[in-house]
């Protein structure tokens, strides 16, 4: 056991929770210059601001004014504490606005997480009409892989997700917004580049071209082959989408993707597979926690726009507009 002694001071956890009701004379003393002043400002009597820095003193434990002629004034000491002071009445200040700003639908931050494969136009074209809509609203985005979007709206480091939707994620509360086909993805010349649909046992001696195991997109696709007692032979595994895209164009190989929103790449098709597989696309929140108001306001705005059709645009295929 540590003998601190009589004469030891009191924590700094202590002497701060005693300053705080005081912070604004030891602010108002330093843009005043004298107490007199300040404790006009503070709204106190002038013998209230003399106990308040009586006790200050002598929580402390060093002098904090010092009397000048008819005027008390800071210390060196009082003037290092109050400014201190100043910037924890800031602190308090920006604290209180962001209070507002949570408890107030129309303003505040949401912070929103999307899949990488959305982030080219779909998640774009969400926050541009949000940002239309509810412009005093901060938005800050996060883009990240399924697995670390659901873990971090667990941990409310992301209040919204736009990912894919899996029956299999523990207390995650899903909406689909979209779907997107799986299609074939190959160069404009291919020889399967006019049919309407492809079955994957045609392409059972093509050269695959395919994001890295481990990646969601592909444990789907190896999902469909399985279901179609296919074993493609990849001569590429990649981490980005559009890699695999400029792969195919290139003419290294075929490939099994979600449809491209917006169009295949130039000099590229994409036909769909038969039977239809659909990649489901929601926004996801989590359900251990209770979004903020502006959070739970855009929620409701970006399921609105998907009920109302603004979200889910036809997806391009082989140059023909099919529906979702």
């Amino acid at each position: 056991m540590t003998n601190r002694g009589t004469n030891a001071r009191p924590s700094s956890a202590i002497i701060a929770s005693g300053l705080i009701p005081k912070l604004t004379l030891l602010v108002a003393m330093t843009e005043r210059g004298h107490l007199s002043a300040a404790a006009d400002v503070a709204g106190v009597p002038q013998p209230t601001a003399t106990r308040w820095i009586a006790a200050l003193s002598r929580m402390v434990g060093v002098p904090l004014t010092r009397r000048a002629g008819q005027r008390v004034e800071l210390t060196a000491a009082g003037r290092a504490l109050a400014e201190s002071a100043r910037t924890a009445h800031a602190v308090i200040g920006a604290g209180v606005a962001r209070a507002y700003e949570a408890a107030d639908p129309g303003q505040g931050q949401v912070r929103f997480g999307f899949l990488r494969t959305l982030g080219v136009r779909r998640a774009p074209e969400l926050l541009r009409g949000y940002r239309l809509a509810h412009p005093r609203v901060r938005l800050t985005l996060v883009q990240a892989a399924h697995e670390q979007l659901v873990a971090a709206l667990h941990e409310g480091a992301v209040d919204v997700a736009l990912s894919a939707v899996r029956p299999t994620d523990a207390d995650v509360v899903a909406v689909e917004m979209f779907k997107e086909p799986y299609v074939l993805v190959m160069p404009a010349q291919h020889r399967l580049a006019r049919h309407e649909f492809v079955r994957l046992p045609e392409c059972r001696d093509e050269n695959f071209v395919g994001l890295s195991q481990g990646i969601a997109i592909r444990r789907s696709v190896d999902e469909i082959f399985n279901a179609a007692r296919v074993r493609p032979r990849y001569v590429f595994e990649t981490e980005e989408v559009e890699t695999v895209r400029g792969l195919v164009t290139a003419g290294v190989g075929v490939a099994v993707l979600p449809a491209r929103h917006g169009g295949p790449l130039s000099g590229s098709v994409e036909i769909p597979i038969a039977p239809r597989t659909y990649r489901q696309i929601g926004l996801l929140a989590s359900g251990r926690r209770t979004l903020e108001p502006v959070a739970e306001r855009f929620r409701q705005w970006a399921l609105q726009q998907a009920a109302d059709g603004h979200s889910t645009a036809p997806v391009v295929l082989n140059g023909f507009r099919r529906p979702l």
